[in-house]
């Protein structure tokens, strides 16, 4: 491959690197991380009765499912399908759905809720199905979400800054650097694949059903870090034996 070549391909894998590290949705998970918990109660349970009396609310405006969006309708017909709890240190009869997965703001697909499906902005929500059954639809956080997803987002960025920031680095100055040694094949293949791995990673645990260890990203690091060492060695080997040519 052509020299000329080779320095575009570097180049350019070196500011999508740098780009990647800006871009909030490359190399994240692809579910919020709100921890946003969504149950339900029927009419008839424990769960409903106490809370309509201790909240005071109101039966009588009742949404109706069929106003809902579609994704809420999804979440609350999969509430149904839960087993009602029994709590010792609460009332029986909430129906959870737990955390539901919603897709990062950032990403372009999504396979699960887009937002919380929840059917108002309040807590608590009276709702009535079609068959004249009234549940109360509860949507409440378990731990603050802002100052998490705020944390969240540094955390992300440095680890992102670690990973991606010295091969992007490292491809620069090579591009730059006059004399060798030069971006060489491995060198610009690699910054490609780091690339598409980095901005392909939230749709990979998307839309796939593969179990990543919890240290597959230092694992990543580690083999970029390993990859700047071989280059720097490759090119340093290069130079002394042009070097010890040019003496002979």
């Amino acid at each position: 491959m052509k020299a000329r070549t080779l320095l575009g391909i570097s180049l350019l894998a070196a500011l999508l690197l740098l780009g990647a590290i800006i871009y909030p949705g490359a190399l994240i998970q692809p579910y919020s991380g709100e921890s946003e918990y969504y149950s339900i109660a029927h009419e008839s349970s424990e769960a409903f009765n106490e809370t309509i009396e201790e909240e005071n609310l109101s039966t009588s405006d009742a949404l109706s499912v069929e106003d809902l969006s579609q994704s809420e309708q999804r979440a609350f017909t999969q509430a149904q399908e839960q087993t009602p709890t029994e709590d010792d240190y609460g009332p029986n009869g909430w129906q959870s759905l737990g955390e539901p997965p919603v897709c990062d703001n950032t990403l372009l697909l999504c396979n699960e809720y887009e937002e919380m499906p929840a059917p108002s902005n309040d807590v608590y929500t009276v709702v009535e199905d079609t068959n004249g059954e009234l549940y109360l639809v509860r949507v409440s956080f378990d731990i603050p979400g802002p100052a998490l997803d705020g944390f969240d987002m540094v955390i992300e960025f440095f680890v992102k800054l670690a990973i991606l920031g010295p091969y992007a680095f490292f491809l620069i100055y090579r591009v730059w650097t006059v004399g060798p040694p030069d971006p060489t094949l491995s060198s610009a293949g690699y910054g490609m694949a780091l690339v598409v791995t980095v901005f392909a990673y939230p749709y990979l645990l998307m839309f796939t059903d593969i179990s990543l260890p919890s240290w597959h990203l230092h694992a990543l690091a580690a083999i970029t870090w390993a990859m700047i060492l071989v280059e720097i060695l490759r090119g340093r080997n290069e130079i002394e034996s042009e070097t010890g040519q040019i003496s002979d």
